[in-house]
């Protein structure tokens, strides 16, 4: 572990370096010519998006924070730290469509957009996670001074880059239109499932962790959002079809 680093008299969290590298990340993606092209942004627009995206995405993980750790808030106070990454994931759809709207994107590209945001902050911050020891694994080895964690922000990390790649070549293929979200929900939703046995919190909801429940809802808003997708895009077909048919 490797919390913090010292240039001088200066103190430097890797976590929140972590972060800032996150965002980065995200105007990197948002910046891309052949993005930019595709859903019509200047690079004024794409900054304003991934900074928007990082500011709802910052507040919705200290919302669900807190939700989740009330006791604690009301007897210690509030701190700067401690997140919970699924309240981005719940707010970013609520919020992001009404900056969309404001850059003159749809609301399918705008979350479209958002889950490729999402996916560069979560690889690059649960780096800084690692760093920092938070969100870590079960100790599998301990004797001594030796010990061994799994490294389950890794996994994460690992997990939600290849959900990014993936997500990236589908969108140079033409298979966007909306269903980027619902995928990060399903897929992400899944493998975070599977990796909290592996972490060190508590199972303390019907022997399951909240992160394992918070997954379970992502899953059936994901598919219950992607049936609603289809279904609308398979009605706007047979709209287009109709229409070109009376012409």
């Amino acid at each position: 572990m490797l919390p913090y680093i010292y240039i001088g008299q200066l103190k430097i969290s890797l976590y929140y370096t972590a972060m800032i590298l996150g965002y980065v990340m995200m105007v990197v993606f948002m910046l891309l010519k052949s993005r930019r092209t595709k859903y019509g942004l200047n690079p004024l627009q794409s900054v304003i998006f991934a900074t928007a995206e990082l500011i709802f995405g910052v507040l919705g993980c200290k919302i669900l924070f807190i939700l989740e750790d009330i006791p604690n808030v009301i007897e210690n106070g509030l701190s700067f730290g401690g997140f919970s990454f699924y309240g981005s994931v719940l707010l970013i759809p609520l919020l992001m469509p009404l900056i969309g709207k404001l850059l003159h994107l749809n609301w399918r590209d705008t979350l479209d957009n958002s889950a490729i945001c999402i996916l560069a902050m979560l690889s690059t911050i649960r780096i800084g996670c690692f760093l920092a020891g938070c969100c870590g694994g079960i100790t599998l080895v301990a004797g001594g001074d030796f010990y061994f964690k799994v490294p389950t922000q890794l996994m994460e990390c690992a997990c939600s880059t290849i959900i990014l790649i993936l997500l990236l070549k589908w969108e140079k293929r033409g298979v966007a239109n909306g269903f980027f979200y619902p995928t990060l929900l399903i897929t992400y939703g899944c493998a975070r499932f599977f990796i909290e046995f592996l972490r060190d919190t508590a199972k303390d909801w019907l022997h399951l962790s909240h992160g394992q429940w918070f997954s379970i809802a992502a899953i059936i808003a994901g598919v219950t959002f992607e049936i609603l997708l289809r279904k609308q895009t398979k009605k706007m077909a047979k709209k287009q079809k109709t229409h070109r048919a009376k012409r």
